[in-house]
């Protein structure tokens, strides 16, 4: 990625809106906010056309593309997608500049020469361009302005543009509108101290609620289409009561792929191994929901897709798996003697050693010309109704076979409660359960929480309560298999025979005996009679 330190930079507050009665109090003339000054209100309509390839190179490596019209004249804009800070700033690499002829460009090489520049050694010149996602925006600006004095600044001095966007989602140009949103910036005028506008986020948040925005505009579009049918009312989100149960699988594997390319960047770059951690869960709900509806597909067609689902969660797996071993034994370490840290470190370092293989291997499957046709070929799949589906509407006198989500849908989740209720056989038992049990145990439970989740926007209220005790039992099962694999990490260890590690090892084991312990209550709370009856209530309601 480019070094975001060197000039041209953009530094912004965003902060997500959920109705536009805010933007209306903040474009009053009234608009007060103690030490800030607020100028008249001007009103832009503003067309952003983002690109990228047919893989979405760009999206997964840490950029954005966007093509912007305001009042027929047509720029191009290529910035880094930065992660907002706790109160929303933004400061990332900008370049901006005229596009030639008005027309939106196709290949990398009709951009203008400083994006063609930025971008080489991320896409090749001849690499084509396709739209993404268009934002269409009604935006009300404002200036902001510091009313007290300052050691850097006069009265009345300019600190900032105030963006209030109503915005219409698109998926492309001519099409329509699939959703709406809204979202307040601040940008921070040239040569202003970014100090100020760390302040002035902070007297914005205060004084109007607003809730800092972590996500950008192209990354929040990308997520709500992935989550819109083709074809469904404008806000409609999530699978659809009449559908084909094979197209509510391709809408789920649309949003789920999605997350996974949005967290790529992440994944690639920060330090953050929560990036890891949810690219790894967005890859297991889509190999989840295909377990769970693949029967609805044409096995072929599908092949290819699930062993690339499956050799990206495989990786993930890998480095996930020892991120979460390392953190534990690095809190371990912390709490320990010093004069016994060393044994310790040095197990620390081997993992560490392991882990950067595991994410070389990683890397490697992310830039290789084979996962970048997956990517191409598996969102044409998730965008194409029909592809690949198993025709079952009956013809006239023929038996009809359940496949509408309404129709399959009750019977399955059921089905996914009754496995996980199965287990009352060995919790009825005053022995405690083995751990490899509770690990098939951990797997129904995802798949009967995952089912839920998919199916939430048809089930009710009830669902959340029904999750929350569900994500209890899940935590507790997960923490045991957390320190279960640690255990086993360290039974590979040369160095297993060390006194500090084989304390850290007998303190995994008792960390194991306790979960095992605590599961009960857990199992019990969830099929329970109060939770049976809520599950039911909640899907009658499909």
């Amino acid at each position: 990625m480019p070094d975001t330190t060197a000039e041209p930079i953009e530094i912004e507050a965003k902060f997500s809106v959920a109705d536009a009665s805010i933007l209306a109090r903040l474009a009053k003339q009234s608009t007060a906010l103690p030490g800030y000054g607020f100028g008249s209100v001007s009103r832009q309509e503003v067309v952003d056309a983002y690109l990228d390839t047919p893989d979405h190179r760009l999206l997964r490596t840490g950029y954005q593309l966007r093509a912007r019209a305001i009042d027929g004249a047509w720029r191009a804009t290529f910035k880094t997608r930065d992660v907002g800070s706790d109160v929303g700033i933004y400061r990332r690499l900008e370049i901006e500049e005229p596009l030639a002829e008005n027309a939106i460009p196709c290949v990398v090489s009709d951009l203008p020469e400083a994006i063609v520049d930025a971008l080489a050694g991320i896409v090749a010149k001849t690499a084509p361009l396709v739209m993404i996602c268009v934002l269409e925006q009604t935006r009300q600006v404002r200036t902001v302005t510091s009313t007290t004095r300052g050691r850097r600044r006069t009265e009345s001095a300019a600190l900032a543009t105030l963006s209030l966007d109503e915005i219409r989602i698109r998926q492309q140009l001519e099409g329509p509108i699939l959703a709406r949103a809204y979202e307040i910036e601040v940008e921070l005028a040239p040569g202003v101290d970014a100090a100020e506008l760390q302040v002035l986020a902070d007297r914005f948040i205060g004084e109007f609620g607003l809730t800092p925005s972590k996500e950008s505009k192209l990354e929040r579009a990308l997520a709500i289409l992935s989550r819109h049918p083709i074809d469904s009312p404008e806000s409609w989100q999530g699978v659809r009561p009449a559908m084909h149960m094979g197209e509510a699988c391709r809408l789920i594997w649309q949003e789920q792929f999605m997350k996974l390319l949005l967290n790529e960047a992440g994944v690639r770059y920060s330090d953050d191994p929560e990036y890891v951690h949810d690219a790894r869960v967005a890859i297991r709900r889509a190999r989840a929901a295909a377990r769970i509806y693949q029967s609805y597909f044409k096995p072929k067609v599908i092949r290819n897709h699930l062993r690339h689902l499956r050799k990206t969660a495989r990786l993930l797996g890998a480095v996930r798996d020892l991120d979460v071993a390392i953190d534990k034994l690095e809190r371990y370490q912390k709490k320990t003697r010093r004069k016994n840290q060393a044994d310790l470190q040095a197990t620390l370092n081997r993992w560490s050693t392991r882990r950067a293989a595991a994410f070389a291997a990683l890397i490697e499957w992310l830039d290789s010309e084979k996962y970048a046709a997956f990517v191409t070929d598996f969102l044409t799949f998730c965008r194409t109704p029909g592809a690949g589906i198993v025709e079952m509407q009956p013809e006239p006198g023929e038996a009809v076979t359940p496949f509408q989500v309404r129709h399959v849908a009750p019977t399955m989740l059921i089905a996914n409660f009754e496995r996980v209720r199965a287990y009352e056989v060995w919790f009825d038992q005053p022995d405690a359960v083995p751990v490899e049990t509770l690990h098939r145990l951990r797997i129904e439970c995802k798949y009967l929480r995952y089912n839920l989740e998919f199916m939430a926007g048809l089930l009710g209220p009830e669902t959340a309560a029904i999750i929350d005790l569900l994500r209890k039992l899940q935590d507790d099962l997960g923490d045991l298999n957390d320190a279960v694999v640690s255990r086993q990490l360290l039974a590979t260890e040369a160095a297993s025979d060390a006194a500090t590690v084989s304390r850290y090892e007998r303190d995994q084991a008792r960390l194991i005996d306790k979960l095992s312990s605590q599961l009960r209550g857990d199992f019990a709370n969830f099929v329970a009679e109060a939770n049976r009856l809520r599950l039911c209530a909640a899907i009658a309601k499909i």
